[in-house]
């Protein structure tokens, strides 16, 4: 083997030595997710290897100034390297290694053999003079945190310094990534703060003579004195001298510590004051140690000086800054008495009337007991150097509004700092801006819930003028032909009179509802300067500052928004967002309202065009209704109606289409229709019915998506015959209460037969009938079952509304009940039913009689001499009503009628004749004759025994026939005919004018 040249390696040569260079750089550089002690390690023993070296050595900066620590170790036993766990120039003056130059000057350093005694403590003898140190700094973010060093024998050479360099790079690099070990925090070098770099201290040295008082110094003290005032050549060198320009308050202090150094044999170190000849004060640092003659007599003291002029300045500023912070900090013992506080606290404490310093504070200020501050000085001391956090709450004595600090504590050397912050505006900040994102949240839930205009408006004013502390609104909807006040709050009543006069004049204040985006106005002076012809409008509102928002939807213009103060305010930029976002809120549900309240009319004006409205008048009956629609809901299917048909009689029906809403109330708006065509036919109810399941059927098929179950019950009274004949389609039965109103309603049996719409093959077949006879006075109750609540089979709720209506509201002298009665009774039973999950229907009746002396009948032959004596009997019955001037044309109608009968239809059964079994009973049979004198009307009925339908004719001219139904139609007010049991009644109506009565 040959030797290399010094520096370098047996062995090696360039190209293979660069190779393993870059193995060993990209070794280090891998190193991720290592802890940061292993990163050093590694470091190390690279370097160690890549130079060449006895070992590696890595030493970081300590907490004190021109101090570094030994981090890591590779070649040296744990016993040899703690020669090497600290460097200090002031502890070693004699080193000049190159650890702390490195740091200093930040470039690699050699420094040649020998080492200092000291560290090589353990080393073989001799050693020392053959090995030196070859040392790179490790950074931080640029900084110098410490050293990476090699001891070598061998001089490095310019590729050993560069290997050196680039690992301590890769090294710096890999440090900022590290976790630390066994540590949660981040390491200090990982931590963001401020670069501090290594300044180079200057250390003079002294010696004192204890015999002769003699003082020397060397030359960097000389430096030292001089530049805390002092002239070396007026002190003649004695101890003495430098004594006497000791501040007088640290003399005491001085003397005293020399003595006891001297007289233990310890270390003497001392900072104090010295006073300048030109008076400026100086701070020194002092050390020195006793040494002995060859006697062994303590001869003289050495030791160093320092001028710490500048680092006393530092702390006392630092003090200064925490004597006069505004919060208060306290310095807490082992006790938890307080050894120092600044003047915030110590002032805190005085305006209690106690002192602070040397107290507990939780015990000497009441207000902080019971706060949890021992809890948290208890967590802080387990855990020095971290910080404990605790927010408290103090009530004001004077009832006020409670103020807020924020707690910090943290245990250093022993002693616990506390300091109490006060974030009591922070949190009423806070505590402002939670309140307005609530209310900015209650006013969106009070939008959405918000159904008409006049409810926007409402919500307006409970949620928004809090929010911003206003005192006024005017809200206008401008979705119509102009703009119309939904809101005004904190006005005069002449201001809005005012306001209403402008906006119907030719010049309406378009300065407010025409504002394309939003204007703040924040005095009457600046309303003056932008609105001149609205400063009279203005000062009647007795208000001082506006924001004028339009409210718009997309480029829809919906409606305007004046929200006012009391007095003059500026409008901050915050302020102004949110009114632009609640300017948003509000249009949006604005315009929601408005499509609501549109949609709502329509619907109203569908459902009052498809229910009756006014019930017509009746004969014998007195009727009244309700209708009430499901929640939520404008229109259903339910429906009733009453038709007046000829002879008096009345139909009543009541309906119900499954479900509630629109097609609902569609289809329910036919069923009704179809009803009202076939009663204007005079059809029986039976027959109603039957082609009401037509009507269905043909639905169900047309919207095989939308079932059209439904359910009708018709009943058809007679007032002449007190008689009803009630037909049902799976419609809940009809209650009846007695004339009395002792009696709980009584639920009619009457069968019901399938809905309408269901039962396909049963459509057309007529539904059975029940006959039932009223008694004068009583009140058929009719409803859907939408009444019925949950119970939706039994009616028994809404029996009980009625009994305990009838027994609060007794009839009069057993007459029928009048309208206002039956409103009373439609409104309980409607009250007692307070769901409203469908749709319901009401329809009650009052059903009298027509009073017998308003009906006559006669049975005549049917034969043609039957129209003379059916002449003789009208005239004689209308004289008997004093209705003589309607002798004439019903004399007409009466002989057309029953010589029509007697021609072309057959007569009815002598029914006296078979019961009495009378021989001379007429051939052809009878023609009945009834007259009914109805109110403002005399209808005249002629029954006969055939179900032919008679019509007109248009006869020729020389037809001798046909004639007679064109004469009737021509002398009557309405002639129609309608089928009965035994065949049909054709009928004629004459209206009673006011001159038609006899004198």
């Amino acid at each position: 083997m040959t030797a290399s040249p010094a520096g370098g390696r047996p062995g090696d040569t360039g190209d293979a030595e660069a190779a393993m260079d870059a193995l060993r750089l990209e070794l280090a550089a891998a190193a991720e997710g290592m802890a940061d002690v292993d990163v050093l390690r590694l470091a190390a023993q690279q370097a160690a290897v890549g130079v060449g070296g006895l070992a590696g050595l890595v030493h970081l900066a300590g907490p004190e100034e021109n101090t570094l620590l030994l981090a890591a170790a590779a070649g040296l036993p744990a016993r040899l390297a703690q020669a090497w766990e600290r460097i200090s120039r002031v502890d070693s003056p004699a080193l000049d290694g190159a650890d702390t130059e490195t740091m200093a000057r930040r470039e690699v350093t050699w420094s040649p053999p020998p080492l200092p005694p000291e560290r090589c403590a353990g080393f073989p003898g001799g050693w020392e003079t053959t090995v030196g140190v070859l040392s790179v700094p490790i950074t931080a973010g640029g900084t110098p945190v410490g050293a990476l060093s090699v001891l070598t024998s061998r001089v490095p050479d310019a590729a050993r310094r560069a290997f050196l360099a680039n690992l301590a790079r890769t090294t710096s690099r890999q440090l900022l990534r590290a976790r630390r070990w066994r540590v949660a925090l981040a390491p200090w070098w990982q931590e963001p703060a401020r670069p501090r770099a290594v300044q180079p201290v200057r250390l003079g040295t002294w010696a004192w003579d204890l015999a002769t008082g003699r003082l020397d110094i060397d030359q960097v003290a000389e430096e030292v004195i001089r530049g805390a005032g002092l002239s070396p050549d007026r002190w003649a060198s004695r101890i003495d001298a430098w004594f006497s320009r000791v501040h007088p308050d640290d003399r005491p202090a001085v003397d005293a510590e020399a003595e006891r150094a001297l007289e233990t044999d310890q270390l003497y170190a001392m900072e104090y004051r010295v006073v300048g000849e030109d008076g400026r004060i100086s701070w020194m640092e002092a050390r020195g140690k006793g040494e002995y003659d060859k006697a062994g007599r303590l001869a003289r003291m050495t030791g160093t000086v320092l001028d710490i002029t500048a680092r006393r300045s530092q702390h006392e500023w630092l003090a200064g800054l925490l004597e006069l912070h505004p919060e208060p900090i306290d310095v807490l013992d082992a006790d938890n008495r307080v050894a120092w506080a600044n003047r915030a606290s110590r002032g805190m404490a005085a305006e209690k009337g106690t002192q602070i310093v040397g107290a507990v504070p939780w015990e000497a200020l009441p207000g902080l007991r019971g706060r949890g501050l021992p809890q948290l000085v208890d967590r802080a001391r387990t855990a020095p150097g971290s910080l404990a956090f605790l927010e408290m709450e103090l009530p004001a004595e004077d009832h006020g509004a409670s103020a807020y600090y924020q707690v910090r504590a943290v245990e250093v050397g022993g002693h616990v700092a506390v300091q109490r912050a006060d974030v009591t505006e922070q949190r009423r900040a806070e505590r402002a801006a939670a309140e307005r994102t609530q209310r900015v949240a209650d006013l969106n839930a009070a939008l959405a819930m918000a159904l008409e205009t006049a409810d926007v408006a409402d919500a307006v004013t409970e949620h928004v003028l809090p929010l911003f502390g206003a005192t006024g609104l005017v809200m206008h909807d401008q979705t119509g032909p102009g703009p119309r006040i939904v809101g005004a709050v904190g006005y005069p009543e002449k201001f809005l009179a005012e306001l209403k006069r402008l906006e119907h004049s030719s010049r309406p204040p378009v300065e407010i509802t025409a504002m394309s985006a939003p204007q703040y106005v924040s005095s009457t002076e600046e309303f003056a300067r932008r609105w001149p012809r609205l400063e009279s409008l203005a000062r009647l509102g007795r208000k001082q500052a506006w924001a004028v928002l339009p409210l718009l939807v997309g480029e829809q213009r919906v409606g305007s928004c004046v929200i006012s103060w009391a007095d003059p305010r500026p409008f901050r930029a915050e302020e102004r967002t949110l009114l632009k976002a609640v300017a948003t809120f509000i249009a949006q549900a604005l315009r929601n309202a408005r499509l609501y309240e549109q949609t709502r009319a329509r619907a109203e004006r569908l459902q009052r065009e498809l229910l009756p409205g006014e019930l017509p008048g009746l004969v014998g009956v007195t009727a009244a209704a309700r209708y009430r629609a499901a929640a939520g809901q404008d229109v259903g299917g339910d429906w009733y109606d009453t038709v007046p048909l000829p002879g008096g009689r009345v139909l009543a029906v009541i309906g119900d289409v499954m479900g509630h809403g629109l097609e609902q109330a569609i289809i329910m708006g036919i069923i009704r229709h179809a009803v009202l065509v076939m009663a204007t036919l005079d059809m029986p109810a039976e027959d109603i019915m039957a082609h009401l399941g037509d009507v269905a059927a043909r639905l169900e098929r047309r919207t095989p998506d939308a079932p059209s179950y439904a359910t009708a019950l018709i009943v058809l009274y007679d007032p002449t015959a007190g008689s009803c004949r009630i037909v049902n389609a799976g419609h809940p039965p009809p209650l009846i209460l007695r004339p009395d109103g002792q009696e709980p309603p009584r639920t009619l049996d009457v069968p019901p037969s399938p809905p309408l719409g269901v039962a396909d093959d049963a459509a057309g077949v007529p539904s059975t009938v029940t006959q039932v006879d009223v008694e004068p006075g009583s009140v058929l109750i009719l409803y859907t079952n939408g009444l019925l609540g949950a119970d939706a089979t039994h009616p028994g709720p809404l029996a009980e509304a009625a009994t305990a209506y009838a027994a609060a509201h007794p009839g009069a002298g057993g007459r029928a009940p009048d309208t206002a009665w039956l409103e009373g009774l439609c409104q309980a039973i409607v009250t007692g039913s307070p769901t409203r999950r469908d749709d319901a229907a009401l329809l009650v009746l009052s059903a009298d009689r027509v009073p017998a002396g308003q009906i006559a009948a006669w049975d005549l032959p049917c034969a043609a001499e039957s129209a003379r004596s059916a002449r003789a009997l009208v005239t004689d019955r209308l004289a008997g009503w004093a209705l003589t001037s309607l002798v004439d044309p019903l004399q007409l109608i009466v002989s057309e009628l029953i010589g029509n009968t007697v021609r072309h239809a057959s007569g009815l059964p002598d029914q006296n004749a078979q019961n009495s079994q009378n021989d001379q009973s007429h051939p052809s049979g009878m023609v009945r004759l009834r007259l009914l004198h109805l109110e403002t009307r005399v209808v005249c009925e002629v029954y006969d025994g055939s179900e032919a339908t008679p019509r007109v004719r248009h006869p020729a001219l020389t037809d001798e026939f046909g004639r007679g139904l064109q004469l009737v139609a021509l002398s009557s007010d309405g002639w129609g005919a309608r089928y009965t049991e035994g065949g049909k009644c054709v009928w004629a109506r004459l209206d009673i004018s006011p001159v038609a009565t006899a004198p």
